[in-house]
């Protein structure tokens, strides 16, 4: 009778979000209460690495073939889908490749929304979004990466927090 009524006047996400809630509450609860094992459900991050799911959306990727060369073919498909318009691409050509080579490949973080839809709208799989979680830079500036460039490398995990692009200038 009473849950008929709950399911009546509240929606059934709330009441399913409730019941959730109250069943782990009450498990740490009475495990705190007695003195038995702790149970932990946040994760301690520093101290204990972070185990992300295989459909986190991280920063933007070029890829490379297997001679080292980027895959991209200046398409501008990315560029053209983006929301935000945070991807710049410039076309050139370059010796001994037939298809056009991006001169200027540069990507805004501060700006994304890391909604995935270049990705998606690349038809040769020349770029994604990796799993680098740790994304915390100390200036702006350190946000907009660039196919050159130290730090601002669009092939490789970017160090994190120790490092300022407009400090060093």
């Amino acid at each position: 009778m009473a849950s008929s009524l709950l399911r009546t006047l509240i929606p059934f996400d709330i009441y399913g979000g409730m019941k959730l809630t109250g069943k782990y509450f009450g498990k740490v609860l009475m495990q705190a209460n007695r003195g038995m094992k702790r149970t932990h459900i946040v994760v301690e991050y520093p101290e204990t690495p972070v185990t992300l799911q295989p459909r986190y959306r991280g920063r933007l990727q070029l890829i490379k073939d297997e001679q080292g060369e980027i895959k991209c073919v200046c398409c501008l498909a990315c560029e053209k889908i983006c929301p935000t318009q945070v991807i710049i691409i410039d076309k050139g050509k370059k010796e001994g490749r037939k298809t056009p080579y991006p001169t200027r490949y540069d990507f805004e973080m501060e700006r994304c929304i890391f909604c995935e839809f270049c990705v998606e709208s690349c038809g040769f799989d020349s770029i994604i979004l990796n799993h680098q979680f740790e994304l915390a830079t100390y200036n702006r500036e350190d946000f907009a990466h660039a196919v050159d460039g130290q730090f601002q490398n669009m092939y490789d995990i970017t160090p994190v927090g120790h490092y300022s692009v407009a400090a060093e200038e």
